[in-house]
């Protein structure tokens, strides 16, 4: 089976991330997985041994690319831009959706699907799956299919050769609204307050202009810049040593997250033993039990969520057992053996025979 998926960014966000552990999982399965982004972006980097699978270009190509190459399934993830321009698929080709943005705006074409000969949307998570299923207005299955876990993260952790000196409260994700990482500037300050010693460490960049300089007012302001450590552009493949430093220091890894699809970084923590700190809302507590494999607060509370962190900081065998138990239960449901082939399974028992649509009509949008 051939798949074609299609997405307009390549960055190195939670979406590409996954793009290539299935381009290179996914033929363990039989299924021969390609990727087409719209635009080249920093997230090339990601792709390096899998480049000859990997296509950039404007959607304009995508129409004329697949009337050359024959694919059994072409799938957009929240990619509306490319629907016009596969309104002639192939007789044989199957059309499926995915949505992954955890930004609303980013979901609102899903209320305008003109039809449904989208076999089925695939999603990550149950609270995807609700998002979605408020903005569909046609009868097309919603499939919730775990995302795999990168192979970089799959390797059982090692000691940090030299831990940090201090605990280490880590943030990952985009400087925005949506990832409100205003909260975990204010979770930082609190925990001084509480006479806590840790290092702050911010890992992603920001959007729109000035951003920089709205982080380093922000830290001064709150009196947490001389502790915080803010690292702009970290490569993916440094991302497990920085979980293993952060495991190793006494540190905890938290999400301050307004929303998200899955929350891959918190998952990829979780697969490196770290202690997590979660708030109670969207797809969190589908993975993260409650003083089992990690603690969650409630969303909003930066009281709260402080306490939690603080209960890790000073507890080490509790945050230990924490921890093991974190890494095993995203392994059973995440790792790539196990994701890829449930995401396999979909794909083939949702492929068409290529005479099933023989004379028929594809249109989207």
């Amino acid at each position: 089976m051939r798949v074609l998926f299609i997405y307009k960014y390549l960055t190195l966000g939670g979406v590409e991330s996954v793009l290539r552990a299935r381009l290179k999982g996914l033929p363990t399965w039989g299924v021969e997985a390609y990727a087409w982004f719209l635009s080249d972006g920093p997230g090339r980097v990601l792709f390096r041994d899998l480049d000859e699978r990997v296509w950039v270009g404007p959607p304009e190509g995508i129409g004329s690319s697949l009337q050359r190459v024959p694919f059994d399934l072409v799938i957009s993830i929240d990619t509306d831009e490319a629907f016009p321009y596969m309104a002639s698929l192939a007789p044989q080709t199957c059309l499926l959706l995915e949505s992954h943005s955890p930004y609303k705006e980013n979901i609102e074409y899903l209320r305008f699907l003109s039809g449904s000969n989208a076999a089925a949307i695939l999603v990550p998570s149950r609270h995807q799956a609700r998002l979605v299923e408020k903005r569909v207005a046609h009868r097309i299955p919603i499939r919730v299919i775990p995302n795999p876990m990168g192979e970089r993260f799959l390797d059982k952790p090692v000691h940090f050769p030299q831990p940090p000196p201090r605990p280490v409260v880590a943030w990952i994700g985009r400087q925005d609204h949506l990832k409100n990482w205003n909260a975990y500037l204010e979770i930082l300050r609190t925990l001084t307050r509480m006479r806590c010693h840790v290092e702050g460490w911010m890992v992603g960049r920001g959007s729109g202009a000035g951003y920089e300089l709205r982080l380093l007012r922000r830290a001064k302001r709150l009196h947490v810049l001389a502790r915080l450590r803010w690292f702009s552009a970290l490569p993916h493949e440094a991302m497990p040593h920085l979980f293993d430093a952060v495991r190793d220091s006494g540190g905890v890894v938290i999400s301050t997250s307004r929303n998200e699809t899955f929350g891959l970084a918190i998952a990829e923590a979780m697969a490196r033993g770290c202690a997590v700190v979660v708030p109670d809302q969207g797809p969190f507590p589908e993975f993260v039990e409650h003083g089992s494999n990690g603690l969650r607060y409630r969303s909003g509370s930066t009281a709260q969520a402080a306490s939690m962190v603080a209960k890790f900081l000073r507890d080490e065998p509790f945050r230990a057992r924490c921890g093991a138990r974190a890494r095993d239960s995203i392994l059973q449901k995440h790792a790539p053996e196990y994701a890829l082939r449930l995401l396999a399974e979909e794909l083939n028992s949702i492929a068409v025979p290529r005479d099933a649509f023989a004379g028929s009509e594809s249109s989207v949008g």
